[in-house]
């Protein structure tokens, strides 16, 4: 949401919690905004569980008896830090629950006082946040809740799940253990009833979810660290590799600011290429991160990340060079094809 929309609407609450009488005309005129922007707004801020109440034998509106948040004492740096958060880094994309938390948001918004926001709202203008490509989440809005309250509950759920690995859509019982973004998106970690495994469901891709009466107890020894291993991202393949990569100077310091990986150690050459070094399970997905620095990387070790990368290489030259504009280059390596659970 717009800073100046947030301010007209904080400006609004502040307005109706003054005591004072304002039929639509007034209220609108007081909030130096036209009648039609007065009944969006108004209507807005019932959709974020404030009511405005009508009165019509005085023709004037008031705020109503729905539960605000108490009065919250935030520091500057306190208050820059929340709508930062709400206004700049909570993207639409990123959270399917992104509308509730924009209803708290103006809820806690309209506890601070004007000066404090006012000010904050200054600095927040010089902000921007660029997120990288994800998943439209908030479509899976009504899924993430489902699946929040199964977690909670402790209780199974069936899911209709449309699986790209299977090419085919899949009724699936299953034990709800961790909800995790990883990457570009959200999944479920969950034990499949089916594949008598864990594995891990995108949520996007669950067609239907119903939320069952079956109890059932998760196990205590479960950690997402353990199953996701020493996996790059999140697709460990059953062999660990000792990773030794050289970066080319050019990229060095961007490579060596990430921390890409747990095990990750780094150290310059005298001519200022970095050699990276990771403990890593699998190579599908490190070999596809090594592609994306093209000619800047050299893999030293060992030989079979190589085989791979060099395999991927030969695809991409084949792909590129057998296109023309009667048909399409063959199709890369899908990924997370191998993801445990079709990801």
């Amino acid at each position: 949401m717009k800073t100046h929309r947030v301010h007209r609407l904080l400006k609004l609450i502040t307005l109706l919690r003054s005591g004072r009488n304002f039929d639509a005309d007034g209220l609108a005129r007081e909030a130096k905004i036209g009648r039609r922007t007065l009944f969006r707004d108004l209507s807005l801020l019932k959709s974020a569980g404030i009511e405005c109440e009508f009165d019509a034998s005085k023709n004037t509106y008031s705020l109503g008896e729905a539960p605000l948040l108490p009065p919250v004492h935030l520091d500057s740096n306190e208050a820059l830090a929340l709508l930062l958060i709400t206004r700049r880094f909570l993207a639409r994309q990123v959270h399917p629950l992104y509308r509730k938390a924009l209803d708290a948001a103006i809820k806690i918004e309209s506890q601070l006082p004007q000066s404090l926001l006012h000010h904050c709202g200054q600095l927040i203008d010089g902000i921007s946040v660029r997120w990288p490509p994800v998943s439209d989440s908030e479509a899976a809005s009504d899924v993430f809740l489902s699946l929040q309250r199964a977690l909670s509950q402790h209780v199974r759920v069936r899911v209709r799940y449309d699986s790209v690995q299977d090419k085919s859509d899949a009724d699936l019982l299953l034990d709800p253990l961790r909800l995790i973004f990883v990457s570009r998106a959200w999944y479920l970690i969950a034990y499949s009833h089916a594949h008598q495994s864990l594995r891990t469901f995108k949520i996007e891709r669950m067609l239907a979810v119903n939320v069952t009466a079956e109890p059932f107890t998760p196990p205590r020894d479960f950690d997402e660290k353990n199953y996701f291993g020493l996996a790059w991202r999140m697709i460990p393949e059953g062999q660990v590799y000792d990773v030794r990569l050289r970066f080319c100077p050019l990229v060095a310091t961007s490579v060596e600011e990430v921390h890409w990986h747990d095990t990750q150690v780094t150290h310059r050459e005298p001519n200022g290429a970095l050699i990276f070094e990771a403990r890593v399970d699998g190579l599908s997905e490190i070999a596809s991160w090594i592609m994306s620095y093209g000619e800047h990387v050299t893999v030293l070790e060992p030989p079979a990340l190589r085989d791979v990368v060099l395999d991927k290489a030969r695809k991409l030259l084949a792909a590129h060079n057998g296109h023309d504009s009667a048909g399409s280059p063959t199709p890369a390596d899908t990924p997370g094809a191998g993801l445990k659970g079709d990801a």
